[in-house]
């Protein structure tokens, strides 16, 4: 299976409906939004746009809850809202999250081989202490520069791209 996973959209439908562009240009399996999705609690038709648009995708996307999330934009999603969650690929562990609970300065009990979070808008990419680390950034409000990437898991390798498709950094399976 191949994974996308992109974080802190903070309710920009532009960068949502270009996320989506590529989801469907790497053909990837499961698009993992790692939380801050929605537009906060003074956009409502912002939250509804989002939640209609990621509603229609079902089972093909996950929704980490960020700490910007509004309660009504997730009234408004149908599928279960995670605070984390782990998934397995190629007998590694991968923990992911939004970032504000756990993260790399505070990991999570019995965290996975790979740690991805959001959160803090910086875009990473490393392995430390036997374990590889990974955000995607922001796609909504870059921090730091004007960076919007994404992250791509897949049975051989864990990228981090730009959001033009280029490979920023790379680390084999």
């Amino acid at each position: 299976m191949k994974y996308m996973f992109i974080s802190d959209i903070h309710g920009n439908t532009e960068m949502l409906q270009k996320c989506l562009e590529i989801f469907e240009k790497e053909k990837a399996d499961k698009l993992i939004i790692l939380g801050d999705t929605s537009g906060g609690y003074y956009n409502e038709d912002q939250n509804y746009y989002i939640a209609e648009v990621l509603n229609e995708l079902g089972n093909k996307v996950e929704i980490i809850r960020g700490n910007c999330d509004s309660s009504d934009f997730e009234e408004k999603i149908e599928n279960e809202i995670f605070d984390d969650d782990i998934l397995f690929i190629n007998d590694k562990m991968i923990t992911f999250t939004h970032g504000h609970r756990y993260n790399t300065s505070y990991l999570p009990p019995n965290c996975g081989d790979i740690f991805i979070q959001g959160h803090t808008h910086v875009p990473m990419l490393l392995e430390s202490g036997g374990r590889i680390l990974a955000n995607p950034g922001s796609v909504g409000r870059p921090r730091g520069s004007d960076f919007r990437g994404y992250i791509i898991i897949d049975e051989e390798a864990i990228r981090l791209k730009s959001i033009n498709g280029e490979i920023v950094k790379e680390i084999k399976l």
